[in-house]
């Protein structure tokens, strides 16, 4: 029995280890057991808490896809809003990444993991509207 509660416990800690090692690069709402948003939710909540839209826009040039998809859902969206303008090569950046290939890991709860092709992602609209939702609403 002690066997099994320490093979138990091992296998609980190199989950929530490896979890935690990847999150920055995962897109999550409510990510693992305890159901928190990934560090890059965290990270695009505080930018635009802080009104630093300068900073949000640089990342449609990220070399992270889930920072890639969060810079062009959320840049769209404060554009129709009109607080800030897009340039002309952001807006050919954004037309380059709505035809990107690269994957996009994505988690919720403990036990959903799913990786989407960026170009893919940007067109599903539970998934754009989720993201926008989750940061204006």
């Amino acid at each position: 029995m002690k066997k099994i509660y320490l093979i138990l416990l091992l296998l609980v800690s190199i989950s929530a280890f490896s979890q935690r090692k990847s999150e920055k690069e995962i897109l999550g709402y409510a990510c693992g057991y305890s159901g928190e948003p990934t560090s890059v939710i965290i990270k695009f909540g505080g930018l635009l808490y802080e009104k630093k839209y300068k900073s949000i826009k640089a990342l449609l040039y990220s070399k992270i896809p889930v920072e890639n998809f969060l810079a062009v859902v959320i840049s769209k969206k404060l554009a129709d809003k009109k607080n800030i303008t897009l340039t002309k090569s952001e807006m050919e950046r954004i037309d380059e990444l709505h035809k990107s290939t690269e994957k996009v890991p994505i988690c919720g709860g403990c036990t959903y993991y799913k990786e989407i092709e960026l170009n893919k992602l940007l067109k599903s609209k539970e998934d754009v509207h989720e993201a926008t939702d989750y940061f204006f609403d």
